[in-house]
């Protein structure tokens, strides 16, 4: 029992410590907090970032269908020279 009341009492004790004890002081320009996130140059230049990634990716895509388009192209070419020589 008086380890009980011993633990218990050392609770009420932290409880019950002065609330500036455990206060962080700021100083008045960092208080803002999440203020890079809702600014309007960090939001543009995210936005700038992203449709620079998005076309990079669509014209990587377009460069592979491209030559993909070429590819079939040339089978084509291939089987027409072939069915044209059997006439």
């Amino acid at each position: 029992m008086s380890v009980i009341r011993a633990t218990s009492s050392v609770r009420l004790m932290a409880l019950r410590a002065p609330a500036p004890m455990f206060v962080r002081n700021y100083s008045p320009d960092s208080r803002s907090e999440g203020a890079t996130g809702s600014s309007t140059s960090f939001r543009e230049r995210e936005q700038a970032s992203e449709t620079k990634y998005i076309k990079e990716h669509e014209a990587e895509r377009l460069k592979q269908a491209k030559q993909k388009l070429e590819q079939a192209q040339a089978e084509v070419d291939k089987q027409q020279k072939i069915v044209d020589k059997s006439k």
